[in-house]
């Protein structure tokens, strides 16, 4: 196998020539074939979504290494290759074309036992110098977590080699102490490359975004800046999976601090190394987690999140992707999300209805039925409550209930809840798959992901209004196609 440091100057095409013949490690056939093993399982339960991104089989959890290279979507992901529970992390690794048709490709990065790895942990990449991504993940198993890179071997991003060293590790820091230090995200700024790693201090309250710059153009040796943002609540303990980008003229913050995803909304001072924040606010209230963030060939920053399903065992298969969603700042100054709107190429003949009146009533619409299903609807009334019942049973029982608060202007998606604010009429973009839900509220304004728990014959939809009146100003729905998820390009 060719060197790292040789393959730095190695153009693509020569690259995948040299890596032809060259047999994959060990560690992914064997996880390949685990893989392979759990497929029948996981494609025989009629409850897994059908058209939000999975693993062949098995358990995912964090989006890793979204990245937009040639034409195509890239998404690497955390993977546990031997269960449906968390475990021996590895990294999985899907591309498309259009955001909602997949092939699944052969897994990326693997743990390498011999240097010392139990876990292959989140990360990012990043365009390197040469043009071609760079992976760079937390490397589990050592007294100390490390910051590792990968660099790909062929065009097609299949095979990867892993660099001889450390790109970052507890020794850049100068006698800093960072505690459950991980999850590496990559940007540039004015000619520069940056990076922000999650981790606190080991007090009580010191959950902080660390921040350190490439010293050269290989990301092979980076300087420790300090902390870019610092969360000083002692409701936070630690904070995962960092994002810090550009939006619409602002800077972005993501974070994942055990708890709801929160973004904030400021400036980036480089010469500082801070992040200043002016707004804050809930990325996603429901059991959505861990983002990662891609730009498209159409410059659209694209939000990628883990759906946490908690599978029942025995089923083959555990968790999704969230939609991508598309970001933008709204006229309000806060953070809007609105699905990817290729999705419409799954929709199937729409169903109307509307405008339908409720007094203090629950009405089943008609026409509409099933587990995959997306809505449209606008709304408006001075009930206490209104919204949707999702797969509901003949004895009507709700399988997710979606409702809008009138009162106190709380949009709840089953068990989750998030400010929406009070309106004379809301719109409501509905995605139901199966044993998932994701609700969008006026143009993107709220979101949320949550789970659905209903029985296989449960498929009505509902209309309702709770204490007063209630109007269905107007509904569309549409049964919802399969997306396609290709194996043919998973093998070794």
């Amino acid at each position: 196998m060719i060197s790292r440091r040789s393959l730095v100057h190695v153009p693509a095409a020569l690259a995948a020539s040299l890596a032809q013949g060259a047999p994959p490690h060990p560690a992914i056939v064997k996880a390949m074939e685990s893989v392979r093993a759990a497929i029948p399982t996981a494609e025989s339960d009629p409850e897994r979504p059908i058209y939000h991104f999975r693993p062949p089989a098995n358990w995912n959890n964090d989006p890793n290494g979204t990245i937009f290279y040639n034409g195509w979507h890239h998404l690497f992901y955390q993977h546990n290759p031997y269960g449906s529970d968390w475990g021996h992390m590895h990294w999985g690794h899907a591309r498309s074309r259009d955001l909602v048709n997949w092939e699944h490709l052969p897994i990326a990065l693997w743990p390498s036992s011999e240097k010392g790895e139990n876990h292959v942990f989140s990360g990012a990449a990043i365009l390197a110098a040469d043009g071609r991504p760079q992976l760079f993940y937390t490397s589990i198993g050592h007294p100390q977590p490390e910051q590792w890179m990968a660099s790909p071997l062929d065009a097609d991003l299949i095979a990867w080699e892993k660099y001889p060293r450390p790109a970052v590790s507890m020794a850049n820091h100068g006698g800093a102490a960072i505690s459950e230090w991980r999850d590496p995200f990559l940007f540039r700024e004015a000619g520069q490359t940056y990076m922000v790693c999650g981790g606190n201090s080991s007090r009580p309250g010191s959950a902080s975004v660390y921040l350190y710059r490439a010293a050269n153009p290989e990301l092979t040796d980076w300087k420790y800046l300090g902390p870019a943002f610092e969360y000083r609540t002692r409701a936070v303990a630690n904070i995962e999976c960092p994002n810090l980008f550009k939006l619409d003229g602002r800077w972005v913050l993501l974070i994942s601090p055990h708890r709801p995803c929160e973004y904030f909304i400021g400036e980036f001072d480089a010469a500082r190394g801070r992040f200043l924040p002016d707004t804050q606010g809930v990325l996603d209230a429901g059991s959505a987690y861990a983002s990662n963030i891609s730009v498209d060939a159409a410059g659209r920053t694209i939000l990628w999140l883990w759906g946490r399903t908690a599978t029942p065992k025995g089923k083959g298969w555990n968790s999704v992707m969230v939609l991508p969603r598309i970001l933008s700042i709204g006229p309000d100054g806060f953070l809007w999300q609105r699905p990817a709107p290729e999705f419409e190429s799954l929709r199937g003949q729409a169903v109307n209805a509307g405008p339908i009146q409720a007094e203090s009533a629950t009405q089943v619409l008609p026409g509409i039925r099933g587990d995959a299903v997306e809505i449209e609807a606008e709304l408006s009334g001075n009930a206490a409550a209104m919204g949707f019942e999702l797969r509901r049973s003949t004895a009507g029982k709700p399988g997710c209930v979606v409702s809008l608060n009138l009162r106190t202007g709380v949009l709840s998606a089953g068990s989750a809840q998030t400010p929406l604010g009070r309106h004379s009429h809301y719109q409501l973009h509905i995605y139901l798959d199966k044993r998932v839900v994701e609700v969008y509220a006026n143009g993107g304004i709220a979101a949320v992901f949550n789970t659905v728990d209903a029985a296989a014959d449960d498929l009505a939809v509902a209309f309702f209004a709770r204490q007063g009146s209630a109007k269905l100003e107007s509904f569309r729905a549409w049964p919802m196609k399969p997306a396609r998820f290709s194996l043919d390009r998973f093998r070794v």
